[in-house]
């Protein structure tokens, strides 16, 4: 006959294994399908811990959600392009991340244990991360190169001193279902657009947004309230240009700079300003009538100024305090490619500012480093849109 208290004790240790066996049952149930991926309970709690241990802001539990669903997406994100990570990349991403804390990883990995974090919830959060970049460097790496023209321009924009504002047109392609490829081709068509009148054309034919009526036409506005997801890639433009197409929920974005202008009166005192002066007798009007409706641009002056050996034409480069006095003044209010006219003596005489160079003063200046700042943000700027366009695409329930 079996004894009562060892009968009982078979109980308790047979509901207590029970009751550990669920729970474990529990821990590891699916709690998000995302596509044919799932994301289980623990993964979830073992996230918001880790995010809590890192002091991110915010409420960890829904962080968690959000980061493990963008995991998912973009882990099948590199699946699809056939990119893969070594062992050993892996474990030189997880180096890497704990050298931030200055700690080897064996030490970062201990201290993990000890708050009941395991260490696959650091190579997964590293491996994510790690294949997330391949797949952006991949897709968008060609499109985020920045010229030395581009580099210029956008470094001399943010050197000048004041605000600026941009004139934008606007092309917004809808992506249906099965036409993804078919709407690429066409939106790298019309990226390669370098007139105005062209751009607007396509936008009234092609685009989807309720600007496509006025042909794309936006209003000015203010750089800096932009999207972030469009400034860099706005930075560097020269009018007439074209953005990369840039990937939103659903479709796919172009933007055209229609014109651009600064918007503050400060000018850098270091700018190198490159200007002109151009002369010739007072009462010439035929001249006069000629510079002011037909010379646009700096560079127009050259093939007058051979035709009439009396005109005299200096171009110069130099910074504003060094400029003459009789016409620093005037060097300092214009802008790019503006003149004024003045008279001196028995002769008129046009000054016109054709650039300015907020670098070649500053040696302290890394241009490379500034192009890299730049690139990354028009990485940032093309992962951004093509994540928010994966999150439109996927299937995700809860369970």
């Amino acid at each position: 006959m079996i004894n009562p208290l060892l009968k009982s004790c078979s109980i308790l240790v047979a509901l207590f294994v029970w009751a550990n066996s669920a729970f474990a049952e529990n821990l590891f149930s699916t709690a998000i399908k995302v596509n044919d991926r799932s994301i289980t309970v623990y993964e979830l709690r073992q996230r918001s811990l880790f995010l809590k241990l890192l002091n991110v802001p915010g409420d960890p539990d829904a962080i968690a959600r959000e980061q493990l669903i963008d995991d998912r997406l973009k882990l099948n994100a590199a699946k699809t392009m056939g990119i893969e990570l070594t062992n050993a990349e892996i474990k030189g991403g997880m180096e890497e991340f704990a050298a931030r804390g200055k700690l080897d990883l064996p030490s970062f990995v201990k201290q993990l244990k000890a708050l009941g974090i395991s260490e696959a919830t650091l190579r997964d959060f590293v491996k994510s991360g790690l294949l997330w970049r391949a797949v952006v460097q991949t897709k968008f790496g060609a499109q985020s190169q920045v010229s030395d023209a581009q580099l210029e321009r956008s470094t001399n924009i943010e050197g000048s001193g004041g605000g600026i504002r941009v004139l934008l047109s606007e092309i917004i392609l809808q992506v249906l279902p099965g036409q993804e490829q078919k709407t690429q081709d066409l939106a790298d068509e019309l990226s390669k657009i370098t007139s105005t009148n062209a751009f607007s054309d396509a936008a009234r034919r092609y685009s989807v947004a309720p600007t496509s009526a006025s042909g794309g036409h936006i209003k000015w506005q203010a750089l800096e309230k932009l999207p972030a997801v469009v400034q860099p890639l706005i930075f560097g433009l020269a009018p007439g240009d074209v953005t990369d197409p840039l990937p939103i929920p659903n479709g796919l974005a172009l933007f055209q700079l229609r014109a651009v202008e600064e918007t503050g009166d400060k000018r850098s005192k270091k700018a190198i300003i490159d200007y002109l002066t151009y002369s010739f007798p007072k009462g010439d009007q035929a001249t006069l009538t000629g510079l002011q409706e037909d010379v646009k641009h700096c560079d127009d002056l050259y093939a007058l100024a051979a035709a009439h050996p009396d005109h005299i034409l200096n171009r110069t480069s130099n910074t504003l305090g060094k400029i003459g006095s009789d016409i620093r003044k005037l060097v300092a209010r214009l802008d790019q490619q503006e003149k004024e006219f003045l008279s001196v003596d028995n002769q008129t005489l046009m000054v016109m500012v054709c650039g300015r160079n907020t670098l070649a003063q500053d040696p302290a200046t890394d241009l490379e480093k500034i192009r890299f700042g730049l690139r990354n943000k028009r990485l940032a700027g093309y992962a951004e849109g093509y994540l928010e366009n994966l999150r439109q695409d996927a299937r995700i329930f809860e369970k």
